[in-house]
């Protein structure tokens, strides 16, 4: 039956694409109407280090223009997901995001691990993606790069990369704006920049954002508390040098992102403090105490500042443009939530410096080239405690990254029509920890055996540091003693490690570019990634490999009717190899830990399609259709069996000491089979009035699974969210009001979901936004 809907809804598409390139051949030699838009819009991209219109740009990239941004709602990362289909947002606890590009990503939960999509602002890459929030106001674009980028972006976009562009400082001009905006759950957002010339060659810009907003779970979490300022100076200092300097500040207050249980009505969005979901809680047993877990306990909060200093020098050199780009970062993060099923007490300051130059040629010359260094110093220190109840771990982590890398891109033009490309990245990341951790487990030593259980157990305290009765006063753990009346017994280790690694390899590209028409391209290239392996603390091996993938992707951008009709195309064939995966996982002595490790090789194929196509002086239909293709081809792993059968959706089998997982033949998570995107824009010219916009935009997605473990009640069912914006502006420009509502059938979705891990049955629910609405307006200068 979805296949047969889905199937309706490709050929509606195709229909209406075809209808427009109809429509608009008739009308291409009409007059306009009313100052209304003849030609579809362009949009300029610097996601290869040089601007170039985004139909010319041979890669596979969807760039967000501010418009779009701002109907669409996107003021944080996880919104991001309403405007590019590839890209599969989920929100953890506290600020922790992960993503995932056609079901490349990562689960990252601590400063152990790296995102697989590199995120940056400015050409600044965000090494944390705890550090990622308050960046989304006063942005020229965004744009998501799909695919390994291992020649430009190097470490950590094994899926892609994610540009955030802001507005810089416009010389010579005085300018601003200011844009205020209420809606359902008391939510009052404002934003507004000013751009003001400092003499002839000097501007400065100033940008800030206000939002406050109620918790859409019942428990008041998932609510919005930002306040962000950022400054930019630009100054041409002479023909030849620009200089643009400039600093953000952000705080993310309130409750932060929620949660639900798995079971209860999720459309009622009841949060994980909430005593409907305690109720839930208190039902599901834990085999390892011999007891029933309690409800959650505690308050949850965030209380995270970011703040970073950067600077951008071009210098026009003989045929080319050499620019440097240093930049310092920081990010102070409090936080309690219980986004995993369980409490997390969230403590980390990060601290990062980088810095990179790189000469890019003349593009008009026969050969042009982008030559360049990088460098990154990371220096995260992590104090979390995870408190599952039965279990909880209390960390000191300390971890120092140092990265460098050279790259060259190269690109030759064999004819007017005609060009080669290719690339090498060489990086080198030295890496190494003081890692040092308490693992407190509850068990219940009768039931373990065969006989009572331990019923009433009471649940380990949720506190930040381990609690002193665990621990003798030189720090050492206590090995055992009993806990409460129920003959259960408490057992404590330390493990301390400080690996140390170095992490080395050369990444490639190689491609060609064609000129079908004056406004056709076709492109294809192969291009490999590579991200770091790493460490995470455990009783066993803390060392985990670094992960790679090749890509094979062959193109097409086409501009046809006088640049009223656009379609794109691209085939893409990726090879996802040592897949880093974590998770939690018990040990060889029956405690919960953290890991990291390799699984095998996981194999993504498909098509991407988008169309846009303005049928009409004032009407434009657009429309992204991406079909994945995914299948794990190597994705086994094992669990000491002294900790159980594993919770999962795979088949296991046992073979000596260990449980075997072979999740092989399986789609990999966050990998939806189709994603559809759809719109319409209808512009109503009023003459000397003003102008009506009507906007309707519309997502859809299969199943797919939003979890690692691939358990039947993990799997996200397809789902359709639609939104409505209808605007008017006064001649001019000047002022707009607009009324809006996303989601507007209230469809309740899961980004991501997890199970208890010593639990099974005990599943939580990351959910998106509700239904919103509200009214905007806008004034600008």
């Amino acid at each position: 039956m979805r296949l047969r809907a889905l199937s309706k809804l490709s050929t509606a598409i195709v229909l209406v694409t075809t209808s427009a390139t109809a429509f608009a051949a008739d009308q291409a030699e009409q007059p306009e109407a009313g100052g209304s838009a003849s030609s579809l819009e362009e949009i300029v991209v610097t996601a290869q280090r040089r601007a170039e219109n985004l139909q010319k740009a041979a890669i596979a990239i969807t760039a967000v223009s501010a418009d779009t941004l701002t109907r669409a709602a996107v003021t944080d990362t996880t919104a991001l997901t309403r405007v590019a289909p590839a890209l599969q947002i989920g929100t953890l606890s506290g600020p922790t995001t992960q993503f995932y590009v056609r079901g490349v990503g990562k689960f990252t939960a601590n400063s152990l691990t790296d995102s697989a999509v590199s995120v940056n602002l400015d050409g600044v890459p965000l090494a944390r993606d705890g550090a990622i929030q308050g960046l989304f106001y006063d942005l020229e674009r965004v744009e998501v790069l799909k695919g390994p980028q291992g020649t430009l972006y190097g470490r950590n976009a094994t899926g892609g990369a994610i540009n955030l562009i802001s507005v810089k400082p416009r010389i010579g001009e005085l300018s601003g704006y200011l844009n205020a905006e209420y809606g359902n759950y008391d939510a009052v957002r404002v934003s507004g920049a000013v751009n003001a010339p400092l003499g002839e060659n000097t501007a400065i810009r100033v940008a800030s954002t206000f939002s406050n907003r109620d918790g859409y779970y019942t428990d008041g979490t998932g609510d919005d508390r930002l306040r962000a300022v950022r400054v930019q100076l630009t100054t041409a200092a002479t023909e030849d040098l620009k200089l643009t300097v400039g600093g953000d500040f952000s705080h993310v207050g309130g409750k932060g992102p929620g949660a639900t249980v798995q079971g209860l009505d999720r459309d009622k969005y009841i949060g994980m403090y909430d005593p409907r979901a305690g109720a839930v809680i208190s039902t599901k047993f834990a085999p390892l105490s011999g007891s029933f877990l309690t409800p959650i306990t505690g308050r949850p909060y965030s209380d995270n500042t970011y703040w970073g200093l950067y600077a951008q020098a071009d210098l026009n050199v003989g045929d080319g443009t050499l620019t440097v780009i240093p930049a310092y970062r920081e990010a102070k993060l409090r936080y309690e939530s219980a986004g995993s099923s369980f409490p997390i007490l969230g403590n980390l300051d990060a601290k990062q410096t980088s810095i990179e130059a790189r000469y890019a040629s003349d593009s008009d010359k026969p050969l042009s080239y982008i030559l360049g260094g990088f460098f990154l110093a990371e220096r995260p220190t992590e104090t979390p405690a995870f408190n599952q109840q039965v279990f909880s771990a209390y960390g000191t982590f300390k971890s120092k990254t140092d990265s460098y890398a050279g790259f060259v891109r190269v690109t030759y033009k064999l004819s007017d029509t005609l060009r080669l490309s290719g690339g090498v990245r060489y990086t080198v990341d030295k890496k190494s920890a003081y890692l040092d951790a308490y693992n407190i487990v509850v068990i219940c030593p009768s039931f373990l055996a065969g006989g009572p259980a331990c019923i009433g157990t009471p649940p380990l305290p949720n506190v930040a540091t381990v609690p002193s009765q665990f621990v003798l006063p030189n720090g050492d753990a206590i090995p055992v003693q009993l806990w409460g009346t129920s003959g259960a017994i408490v057992t404590n280790t330390r493990a301390i490690n400080t690996p140390k690694r170095t992490f080395k390899k050369a990444t490639y590209r190689v491609g060609f570019e064609y000129d079908a028409a004056p406004q056709s391209l076709i492109y294809g290239g192969y291009e490999t990634g590579f991200k770091s392996g790493g460490f995470f603390n455990s009783l066993d091996n803390p060392v985990y490999q670094p992960e790679t993938i090749d890509a094979f992707t062959l193109g097409s951008k086409n501009r046809f009717l006088d640049n009223r009709l656009q379609l794109n195309l691209e085939l893409f064939w990726w090879t996802y190899k040592n897949q880093q995966v974590s998770h939690f996982r018990q040990n060889s002595v029956g405690g919960s830990e953290f890991v990291t490790e390799n699984i095998g090789k996981t194999r993504l194929r498909g098509f991407e399609i988008e169309s846009r196509a303005l049928i009409a002086s004032g009407t434009t239909l657009s429309a992204t259709v991406q079909y994945l293709d995914s299948r794990n081809l190597d994705y086994v792993y094992n669990n000491p069996i002294q900790s159980g059968p594993p919770n999962t959706g795979c088949p296991v089998s046992v073979s000596g000491a260990a449980f075997i997982v072979n999740c092989n033949g399986r789609r990999a998570v966050n990998a939806p089979v189709w994603s559809v995107n759809g719109g319409i824009e209808q512009v109503i010219d009023l003459g000397n009035s003003g102008t009506i916009t009507l906007n309707a935009d519309g997502r859809y997605q299969s199943s797919t699974f939003t979890g690692f473990e691939q358990l039947p009640a993990m799997r996200e069912p397809e789902n359709l969210i639609i939104d409505l914006q209808a605007q008017y502006a006064l001649p001019g420009g000047h002022f707009t009001i607009a009324g809006y509502v996303n989601n507007l059938t209230d469809k309740a979705v899961s980004g991501f979901s997890t199970p208890h891990p010593f639990s099974g049955s005990y599943i939580i629910q990351n959910l998106r936004p509700p239904r919103t609405y509200g009214v905007r307006m806008g004034y600008k200068f």
